[in-house]
C-alpha cells in the first residue's frame, strides 16, 4: 500500500535542529530506500509562495498564501510503499524530521500509478518544468451542489488531459481522514495520535503534482480541476535547490 507522509512544520527549525537533520537525513534515506519502503520525497518551497485557487460562477479567484490559516504549514512529503500502517509508522518515526516536527501518514486510495515522470520528479530532475503541488482542500459546505461520482469522473478526465500535455507527474485521492495517523518522536519515544495533523473542518482530500512553465500556468491547471468549483486548491512549488 502506498502512503503519503506529510511533513507538517509547527515552526521553523532552530539552527542546531537543522544541523541535526542535515546530518542524519541522508543516513535515514539510504536505509529506507534500501528497504524499498521510501519511493521518494521532496521539500516544498516556503508557504509565502503558495496561492489558493477557487472557481466561482466561471471566474477564477486567486488569493496569495496557503489555504490553511494556521502557523503550521506543510513543508514537504515522502511517499512510502509499505505492507501496512505499522511499517509506515516505523519509517516515519525513523526520520530525523519527526524528532522536531510532525509527520501525518495517510494511505492513498487504491489505484495510484507511478510512471517515469514520478521517478524523474523524485530524483529532483526538473528540466522539464518546475513541479507544483496541487492540494485539494475539502470540507464544509461546497460552493454548489456536488455529485461526488461525477466530480471523480471529471477529475480523472482532468488528469488524462494534463498527462496528454506532458505536465502530469502523479496524483490521486487519499483515503478519508479517519485513516490518518500523526507521528512525533520526542525524547526517543514515538508518540502517535489518530486523525490528521490540522484540526479544522477542512481536510486534504487528494493531491496532484504537475509541472508548469511558471506559477500562472500552475494556477490555470488548478482552476481547470473540478474541485476548484466546489472547494479550494492550494498551489505551491517544490523547492528546487
Amino acid at each position: 500500500m502506498k502512503y503519503m507522509a506529510m511533513i507538517w512544520a509547527e515552526r521553523m527549525p532552530e539552527p542546531e535542529e537543522l544541523a541535526v537533520m542535515q546530518r542524519e537525513i541522508p543516513r535515514w534515506i539510504e536505509k529506507v530506500n534500501g528497504r524499498g519502503v521510501r519511493l521518494f520525497g521532496r521539500e516544498l518551497d516556503l508557504p509565502g509562495t503558495a496561492a489558493t485557487v477557487r472557481v466561482r460562477g466561471g471566474e477564477t479567484l486567486v488569493t496569495d498564501g496557503p489555504f490553511a490559516e494556521t502557523k503550521e504549514f506543510l513543508a514537504g512529503f515522502d511517499l512510502f510503499e509499505c505492507a501496512d500502517l505499522d511499517e509506515a509508522i516505523e519509517a516515519a518515526a525513523g526520520s530525523p524530521v519527526s524528532w522536531f516536527q510532525a509527520v501525518e501518514i495517510r494511505p492513498f486510495a487504491d489505484g495510484l500509478q507511478l510512471g517515469a515522470e514520478a521517478a524523474t520528479f523524485g530524483r529532483g530532475e526538473d528540466e522539464a518544468g518546475t513541479p507544483y503541488l496541487l492540494t485539494m482542500w475539502m470540507g464544509g459546505t461546497p460552493a454548489e451542489p456536488l455529485d461526488a461520482e461525477a466530480v471523480m469522473r471529471e477529475g480523472e478526465a482532468w488528469r488524462q488531459d494534463v498527462e496528454a500535455q506532458g505536465r502530469q507527474v502523479l496524483g490521486h485521492a487519499l483515503q478519508g481522514t479517519e485513516s490518518a495517523t500523526t507521528v512525533r518522536v520526542r525524547d526517543g519515544k514515538t508518540l502517535l495520535s489518530d486523525g490528521p495533523f490540522i484540526e479544522t473542518k477542512e481536510f486534504i482530500a487528494g493531491i496532484d503534482v504537475v509541472r508548469g512553465a511558471d506559477r500562472q500556468q500552475a494556477i490555470e491547471l488548478a482552476a481547470a480541476h473540478p474541485i476548484a468549483r466546489y472547494h479550494a486548491i492550494e498551489v505551491r512549488p517544490f523547492y528546487c535547490g
